[in-house]
């Protein structure tokens, strides 16, 4: 009989990411020869980078916390050219199919990471069932739904009470105002942007804002100061339309004592168009000449104070939702124009994870400082009511680790509550310490 040679077997890598998720628990041997267990196998990306994010594994006798690369071969690692990428400088494990690649896996930062070969570690047994090996696997066969319900609604107060916390901490060190600010930017920028959205608010502080008047000109000083004007980004040409033009004559007068951000500074690839950052900080600009007369925190705590039980959820978004007109009614980004008229420049998805996320908790930790028991009564209240938002890259994953399709009378809090128990148990390897099944 002729051998049968990895050659000739068509195996996708996809498969051999649904054997990783069934190695947890088990004793496996890298091909260093160093004891591999894993712990927790992360979550998958959907996006850029690792296939695999916020794994736990155990090298030798240490505990290693990061991503996870897969492969069929452990030559794709460089045929792929994930060692000259610094996206990739997080992994922690190479998992392959079968090691056919003479040298050690090295990141772009020079670092070298073991390598994990399945084919040898399980002697070829097929594992195919993901995350089967979980305490949490198929919860419902644990726990009932109502009993799931308290639990992860639990699980999401605490995540509130975390973030109250952090604002309460930045409180003492900043004006609300600026908090607020600071908090909705981050928000805007998504996964990829996060970071240079905080660090324009930092740039252009609300203060130096809100003692400006005028919609363009708080336009010219955000888009100025990310280093996002057509000029900063086109090598010195500009725009030809006559609201564009206006933009960089502001910013040319008014934007002299900002340092701006450079354009290498942000993310702007593999972003949805509607995503795109200057498209969100175009919707900041109008939130901020919406409030600029009462101030933004201002305005934005009105809304949590004045918002009905048990529908408040439409008079929040309603209050931050950006429509936009003009130039914007139908354009990505500078020169990206669309043929039909686009989406709104923040909608209710996003006006709901700023609620949330940001809003609600802050305005808790706000009611506290300031003595206001009505306001930290209100922002819970609105919070525990608040009906589901999107979902995203963690609460898909969650759902799919727990085999748990959500209910009619899933709430925000609930889906809060998966992922405050994502980033304290799953990828902190607590397993046994978690409330879903402790």
């Amino acid at each position: 009989m002729p051998m049968i040679t990895r050659n000739r077997i068509n195996f996708p890598e996809k498969q051999v990411s649904l054997i990783w998720q069934q190695v947890i628990g088990k004793e496996l041997r890298s091909i260093e020869g160093e004891r591999i267990e894993v712990i927790y196998p992360g979550r998958t990306n959907g996006g850029n980078g690792p296939d695999f994010q916020n794994a736990v594994i155990i090298n030798g006798s240490a505990l290693m916390k990061g991503d996870v690369e897969i492969h069929v071969k452990s030559s794709d690692w460089y045929n792929h050219r994930h060692h000259s990428d610094a996206e990739y400088n997080n992994v922690a494990l190479h998992v392959v199919l079968w090691h056919d690649c003479d040298s050690a896996t090295l990141l772009e930062s020079g670092k070298s990471v073991p390598v994990l070969c399945l084919s040898q570690a399980l002697q070829h047994q097929a594992y195919m069932m993901p995350y089967q090996q979980l305490p949490c696997f198929q919860i419902l066969n644990q726990v009932d739904k109502q009993t799931l319900g308290n639990l992860l609604n639990a699980a999401g107060e605490e995540r509130f009470k975390q973030k109250a916390m952090y604002f309460q901490a930045k409180l003492k060190q900043q004006e609300a105002g600026q908090v607020l600010f600071q908090g909705m930017m981050r928000a805007l920028g998504y996964a990829k942007n996060t970071r240079p959205f905080e660090e324009l608010a930092g740039r252009v502080p609300l203060y130096f804002i809100e003692s400006r008047e005028g919609l363009a000109l708080m336009q010219a000083l955000l888009l100025g100061s990310a280093g996002l004007l057509p000029s900063q980004r086109w090598h010195g040409k500009f725009a030809k339309e006559k609201e564009i033009q206006e933009l960089e004559q502001i910013w040319q007068s008014e934007g002299k004592k900002v340092e701006a951000m450079g354009e290498s500074d942000w993310n702007l690839s593999h972003i949805y168009p509607n995503n795109s950052p200057v498209r969100r900080i175009v919707a900041q600009s109008y939130l901020l000449e919406r409030y600029c007369k009462g101030k933004l925190t201002a305005g934005i705590f009105h809304l949590v104070e004045e918002a009905p039980l048990p529908l408040g959820h439409h008079v929040l978004e309603n209050g931050l939702i950006v429509i936009g007109d003009g130039y914007w009614q139908d354009h990505f980004d500078f020169d990206v124009r669309s043929k039909t008229r686009i989406s709104a420049l923040l909608g209710h998805s996003k006006a709901g994870e700023i609620m949330v996320n940001v809003v609600l908790p802050l305005a808790f930790s706000w009611g506290k400082i300031a003595s206001e028991p009505k306001l930290m009564k209100k922002a819970i209240d609105l919070y525990n009511r608040y009906p589901k938002l999107a979902e995203n890259a963690i609460t898909r994953h969650m759902a799919k680790q727990l085999c748990l399709e959500a209910p009619p009378d899933f709430t925000a809090c609930h889906q809060q509550g998966l992922i405050h128990v994502f980033r304290n148990y799953c990828r902190e390897g607590r397993c046994s310490q978690c409330p879903l099944v402790s």
